[in-house]
């Protein structure tokens, strides 16, 4: 395929578009993301200038120069399609082989609108402003000066609840829930988010409850996530997080459940443990 041609593709106006496109997404959905899908989506981003949203890159070259397995980059590369970021395009070689896949950036207005995770109640000069995520490409993100004059003045009570994903809006109460997420934790989140965002509140525990590779099931640490649920809540309701809500929550989530294993290891008969204070 001529690289020329490669401008019939381009998804975005200017670098500056994709910058902020790729950002919105960021803001939305870091915190779900590995180390290794950051350095992927960080190289894919970086080479996709030339004509904005449109990168060539090839698997293998993203392999090499990120160092991550083919199967981790293949399943990213999934993982961002499915995400709705990402769309893959064929191509054909003047020969009539297959030539390698484009990787075209997708415009989503939901990711250039700024992500609303306010909670009900909540004063809008209490509502952390974003933080905004540095371009590989060089440019600089805009900041909304409008809300920066806002900022102490006194604004009404907000009563927006939290919305989900795009496409993920439907009528249901807190009963549709699925059964893996325990009644104790429902009932204490449910003043503060629709059915859709408990589910999102949810799964942020969950990964760092995997993350952690806790002995236990989930449902013998719920008292102290239930804690550190709280403990969040109060803070973000202070406007003391200065971030998304469901990444500070992974971030103490984890936290506590470090605290957990620790106690868990002290405990345990097996470990070698020595008592400085009472035993020296």
């Amino acid at each position: 395929m001529n690289i020329n041609h490669l401008k019939n593709y381009q998804t975005f106006s200017s670098v500056n578009e994709l910058d902020q496109h790729v950002r919105g997404f960021l803001r939305r959905y870091k915190w779900e993301l590995s180390e290794g899908n950051l350095e992927i989506l960080t190289y894919i981003w970086r080479h996709s200038v030339k004509y904005p949203g449109v990168s060539f890159a090839k698997v293998n070259t993203i392999v090499s120069t990120t160092g991550r397995s083919r199967s981790t980059v293949i399943r990213t590369i999934n993982r961002f399609e499915n995400m709705n970021l990402i769309k893959r395009v064929a191509t054909i070689r003047p020969n009539g082989k297959r030539g390698v896949n484009l990787l075209l950036f997708q415009p989503q207005e939901a990711f250039l609108t700024p992500c609303d995770d306010t909670l009900p109640d909540t004063a809008v000069d209490t509502v952390p402003i974003e933080a905004e995520f540095a371009s590989p490409n060089g440019s600089t993100p805009e900041f909304h000066k409008e809300a920066e004059n806002k900022q102490g003045e006194k604004q009404p009570l907000m009563t927006k609840k939290i919305e989900g994903r795009p496409g993920a809006r439907f009528d249901v109460d807190y009963t549709f829930l699925p059964s893996y997420i325990p009644a104790s934790f429902v009932e204490v989140a449910k003043p503060f988010f629709t059915p859709v965002e408990v589910d999102r509140v949810w799964g942020c525990i969950y990964r760092a409850y995997k993350r952690e590779q806790m002995r236990q099931s989930i449902e013998e640490y719920i008292e102290a996530i239930t804690l550190a649920f709280k403990q969040v809540v109060f803070l973000y309701k202070q406007g003391k997080i200065k971030k998304e809500f469901c990444g500070y929550l992974y971030s103490c989530v984890l936290e506590s459940l470090r605290q957990e294993k620790r106690k868990e290891t002290i405990q345990c008969s097996d470990s070698v443990y020595f008592d400085w204070l009472n035993e020296a």
